[in-house]
């Protein structure tokens, strides 16, 4: 089979995302990956296609191809796979290139739901995945932390670690762009390590197997930023969940509707819903240590087990769309 890669064009997360499509799909015996960049033009592309002759292309959210593109990949004899990373946060641009795919799969199941009420039945539920030779145990585990999160600072993030800082003794860090302008002069805890910056993937995997417990919240449905026009409400697991569990490491997850799809809980993974839950939950895994790593190894099993991107790419490639 051979298979030519379209990636997302984008860079930081999606540049680690794109080279772990591509990298796995070399690692699947009897298939022939090629590549092409999405910053060409219409032409290279026919070019390419008509070199290569691929049997299948795959492509991340499709931000980078222009309509004329669209059009023609529609009508080619190769199947064509769109795999839609942001929803439902944009789902308004996602919903424009649907209709060119043979078949389309969406991280969130709320995303796909939309879609098939709007009759697209070409439309499936996939999970992404994690990379366990990047998400994988330190090799000296001496946590630093009780608490870190990893992540941008969506309202909802701020409040929760202004609680923690403010009700708890406990050690907390931080790391992701622009919690500095939201935080950092409201803080006095001198144990608050804060780093202003986005990290790759490599190094969150460094600070999540530091901490004792990972705090690991959604992104809102309805921040200001989204283009997500219908309202759609996420009901699906972040990239996190995955990763955060491939290091072997705990974590306390706000709650969504298919974690349980996913992870077992109180077996695998810890969820709040409320500030109250999530103050007794952290309390009580901070002072059973046994129990909390039991369960972050559970977890970790799971993932190895089903939740890589070499498990994604197989139900792109063979798998079945059942949802």
């Amino acid at each position: 089979m051979r298979i030519l890669f379209i990636p997302s064009g984008y860079q930081r997360i999606y540049d680690y995302f794109d080279q772990c499509i591509f990298n796995g799909l070399k690692k699947f015996p009897g298939i022939d990956v090629d590549f092409f960049s999405p910053l060409h033009d219409f032409p290279a592309l026919q070019w390419k296609c008509n070199q290569f002759k691929p049997d299948m292309v795959i492509t991340l959210l499709g931000d980078h191809l222009a309509k004329e593109t669209l059009k023609w990949i529609k009508h080619q004899s190769f199947r064509s796979v769109l795999w839609l990373t942001e929803d439902p946060y944009y789902t308004d641009r996602s919903i424009a290139k649907i209709p060119f795919f043979h078949t389309v799969y969406s991280i969130d199941r709320g995303a796909v739901d939309y879609y098939k009420s709007l009759d697209y039945k070409h439309v499936h539920q996939l999970s992404l995945g994690t990379d366990p030779e990047i998400f994988a145990p330190a090799r000296r585990r001496e946590h630093e932390t009780d608490v870190c999160l990893v992540g941008y600072p969506y309202p909802d993030r701020i409040r929760l670690i202004m609680l923690l800082l403010k009700e708890t003794p406990f050690r907390i860090q931080v790391i992701g762009n622009k919690w500095q302008r939201n935080l950092l002069h409201k803080v006095r805890n001198t144990d608050f390590a804060l780093l202003n910056r986005w990290v790759p993937p490599r190094q969150a995997a460094y600070f999540y197997s530091r901490a004792k417990i990972v705090l690991n919240t959604h992104r809102p449905f309805d921040e200001s930023t989204n283009e997500n026009s219908a309202g759609i409400k996420n009901n699906s697991l972040n990239n996190r969940s995955f990763d955060i569990a491939a290091c072997g490491s705990f974590q306390l997850t706000g709650y969504i509707k298919d974690l349980p799809d996913h992870f077992e809980e109180q077996e695998e993974i810890v969820s709040f819903r409320t500030d109250e839950e999530l103050m007794d939950q952290l309390h009580y895994y901070l002072s059973n240590h046994q129990e909390r790593q039991q369960i972050a190894d559970n977890a970790r099993k799971k993932v190895l087990d089903r939740h890589t991107f070499h498990h994604r790419l197989e139900k792109i490639l063979f798998g079945n769309t059942d949802d």
